[in-house]
């Protein structure tokens, strides 16, 4: 699997706070300041830095590091975050630290952090000679967005999903109808607002889409108000080297059509008299796939990223 290394410098932990983010969401991933990158991390598959603006640039150490170390940067995807107060001056320093590098695949200015009680002497004292001259008196600031960050991380993860070695769309989704017809249970997560459902379920696949037979639950709460779902179908973890599982994403809807209802019915191996003549109503639901998320260990025994991404119309 594509593996992420977050270089970073922080001053007062916002940085070094936002690299921590980013790290979980793109994982498998390690964040790490430039004293602490080791050797090992040169074959890592992307690379982000980030740095604060300090006293309107990137920290010394982050361009040091670059220069260090730009023969190997130019071989790889870089990503460049900047933590600022005035997102204007991060664009301007991620402009200028980008002239230094090939392959800057993405930028992204954030929000920073002003707290005056956390400030050492020195930036204590520069800030209050900077106020005296403005003449007017600073206050805590605080422009920090976790939403923001949380957002590029997943702007990430997408740009990385599509630089892997991509298996052909037809073998990929052979390969995946093979994987769900040959299985029979999913567990179904449905959410609206605060509230989130996650419900083991038998399932069948027929024709691109996902059938779920159900008498019910709290998992209809949710749907009738987020038809937006997620189905996770995978076979027992017994090493690293055999790694089978998927994560669908789609959206649900109640099979309403009497003559669609007892074609499902029938597929399932029931017999639609009996279902109808039971005490109480059976649902079905249909799951309209949209994009599938495969991890499997024989792509990568084919020479291919283990986790591949299918996406449907």
């Amino acid at each position: 699997m594509q593996r992420t290394v977050i270089i970073y410098e922080s001053e007062y932990g916002t940085t070094e706070k936002t690299a921590k983010y980013l790290s979980l969401i793109l994982g498998p991933a390690i964040y790490c300041k430039t004293t602490e990158f080791k050797d090992e991390y040169k074959d890592f598959d992307f690379i982000i830095i980030g740095s604060p603006v300090y006293s309107g640039k990137f920290l010394t150490k982050i361009t040091e590091f670059i220069n260090e170390n730009i023969s190997w940067l130019n071989e790889k995807n870089i990503a460049l975050f900047s933590i600022s107060l005035s997102i204007k001056d991060g664009i301007e320093n991620l402009m200028e630290i980008e002239k230094l590098m090939k392959n800057v695949v993405s930028k992204k200015a954030l929000g920073g952090k002003l707290e005056l009680n956390k400030l050492n002497k020195k930036d204590s004292d520069a800030l209050k000679i900077f106020s005296k001259q403005l003449g007017m008196e600073m206050g805590d600031v605080n422009n920090f967005n976790l939403e923001d960050v949380v957002n590029y991380a997943l702007q990430l993860k997408a740009l990385k999903e599509n630089l892997i070695a991509k298996y052909s769309s037809d073998d990929l989704e052979s390969e995946i109808e093979e994987f769900l017809s040959n299985h029979n249970t999913c567990t179904l997560s449905t959410s609206f607002k605060e509230r989130v459902r996650s419900t083991p379920i038998e399932y069948n696949y027929f024709n691109g889409y996902i059938y779920l037979l159900s008498e019910g639950g709290e998992k209809f709460a949710n749907i009738l108000l987020n038809n937006n779902v997620s189905l996770a179908v995978y076979e027992d973890y017994t090493t690293m080297n055999n790694l089978a599982g998927m994560q669908i994403t789609g959206k649900a809807s109640i099979i309403e059509n009497k003559e669609e209802y007892r074609e499902i019915i029938e597929k399932k191996g029931l017999n639609p008299e009996f279902i109808e003549r039971m005490p109480v109503n059976m649902n079905i639901l249909k799951i309209k796939i949209e994009k599938i998320e495969f991890l499997y260990s024989k792509f990568k025994k084919m020479g291919y990223e283990p986790k591949q991404i299918l996406e449907f119309d």
